[in-house]
């Protein structure tokens, strides 16, 4: 499993409101976060990673209506789940100032980013019941019933008009 699975890097640096260069790739893909993903995913209903690993393999014309909306809701929960974990050290990795003369660089306190922080939590919550209304539609959504064209039948003869038989 990997984060790019459910969410992308830029949708979680712009929940956060932050730059490539404040939290980078290679911070994101720690196993840290796709752990904590996991066990939020979990945490929903044991069957959210199943049905997702399910329709990764459906295309998405072929999915229906219920199902893309699980995946929407998935992919937005997924990337406030991260984001929710980040806040914990958003003031840590947001510089408030970095200058180039003299190499110096001050950082936040926590009340810049009280805002952000209650924002992200909110649609965090938000998204956990969307996510969670979703994966009920979608798995209340029966395979298609497939119907088969009869390409025989039989019949009964009509009688011979001439013989009466």
């Amino acid at each position: 499993m990997q984060l790019v699975d459910f969410t992308s890097f830029e949708d979680i640096r712009a929940a956060l409101g932050v730059s490539a260069e404040e939290i980078k790739d290679a911070t994101l893909s720690l196993p840290l976060y796709v752990n904590r993903l996991r066990m939020d995913l979990e945490s929903v209903s044991a069957s959210t990673l199943t049905l997702h690993a399910t329709l990764a393999n459906v295309q998405p014309a072929s999915q229906t209506e219920q199902q893309a909306r699980f995946e929407i809701a998935l992919q937005l929960f997924a990337t406030y789940s991260v984001a929710k974990h980040l806040t914990i050290s958003l003031p840590l990795f947001s510089p408030r100032e970095i200058t180039d003369g003299k190499a110096s660089l001050s950082r936040y306190a926590q009340d810049p980013y009280r805002a952000t922080i209650a924002r992200v939590e909110s649609e965090y919550d938000t998204l956990r019941q969307n996510l969670a209304a979703a994966l009920a539609g979608a798995e209340s959504v029966s395979a298609p019933t497939v119907s088969l064209r009869p390409w025989f039948s039989a019949v009964t003869p009509t009688p011979d008009p001439v013989t009466g038989v």
